[in-house]
């Protein structure tokens, strides 16, 4: 009886959060037809931000009360959408996980070793996508994380090579694009292009969430582990359900796999007149804090 208490207050907690962001949405763009006749681009961009800092001041209130990957299940993939009456303009929510990927600035340890078992996936993604060089490209990424500027071979260390890079950390997509191009124009096999590392890497948190590893990853690490009979058909809360030994369970927890991560991922899109205007920003729920916010026009 407790547990379909708890269960039905989490439902209710995260319904309660649903309405009041759309209900907050609702009041900050003014969704009326009179008002977006009259909506320029810079309206448009002044709603946006707006917005953000709304959605916020919800988030910062409402969401801490998601503690557990049941809780967290009800909101992600769940798209808040709202619209005019002529259809001009579209606004939509969406709450994703932000833990769904490795974070790359975990190959080097705080030892400043190598995570060996990170090292040892990223080298058989490399492996299978054919990519020559493969051990050039990781000594580049290892020398782009850590604060030296002692290179593990030739020309890796990419920040005495060009002063557009600066190491001690890869800290977003553009910093990796570089990379990738760094190892190029060095030299290094243009297949590295073809790997999908948006689906693979991210550059944020210590942990992965089990229940929202990506699909990509996901086949890698059951490639890598032989864990063929691994899915995720169903939200996991823990090690024990998953029905796998003690030693593959290590061999997870050696990436830092976990059920829960309080890192979430908001979008938000506009589509007014042809225009999209987005923000995407990362969330803690946990330290109420916003972890990078990314803007597209």
């Amino acid at each position: 009886m407790y547990g379909l208490n708890k269960k039905g207050i989490v439902l209710l907690t995260t319904v309660g959060l649903i309405l009041m962001l759309s209900l907050l949405i609702l009041k900050s763009v003014d969704v009326s037809q009179k008002y977006f006749e009259k909506a320029s681009e810079r309206n448009l961009f002044v709603q946006l931000d707006k917005s953000f800092l709304d959605v916020l001041a919800i988030l910062q209130k409402s969401a801490q009360n998601i503690k557990d990957a049941q809780s967290l299940s009800t909101i992600i993939g769940l798209p808040i959408v709202l619209n005019t009456d002529s259809g001009d303009l579209n606004v939509m929510i969406e709450i994703s996980s932000a833990a769904g990927v490795i974070n790359i600035n975990n190959l080097v340890l705080n030892n400043n070793n190598t995570n060996e078992p990170l090292y040892n996936l990223l080298q058989n993604l490399l492996y299978e996508y054919r990519v020559i060089n493969s051990n050039f490209f990781l000594s580049i990424l290892l020398d782009a994380i850590d604060k030296d500027k002692n290179e593990r071979t030739y020309a890796s260390e990419a920040a005495l090579q060009s002063y557009k890079f600066s190491d001690g950390g890869i800290n977003s997509k553009e910093s990796f694009s570089y990379l990738l191009d760094y190892f190029v124009a060095n030299g290094g096999d243009a297949k590295i292009y073809s790997i999908p590392w948006e689906d693979i890497i991210g550059f944020f948190g210590k942990d992965i969430d089990f229940n929202y590893i990506k699909e990509p990853l996901f086949t890698l690490i059951k490639k890598e582990y032989n864990l063929h009979s691994l899915n995720q058909d169903r939200v996991i809360s823990s090690y024990d359900e998953l029905m796998i030994s003690s030693s593959d369970k290590d061999k997870l927890k050696a990436l830092n796999i976990g059920f829960f991560s309080p890192r979430i991922l908001c979008g938000m899109n506009f589509f007014y007149l042809g225009q999209t205007k987005s923000l995407n920003f990362l969330y803690d729920i946990e330290s109420k804090k916003v972890g990078y916010i990314e803007t597209i026009f």
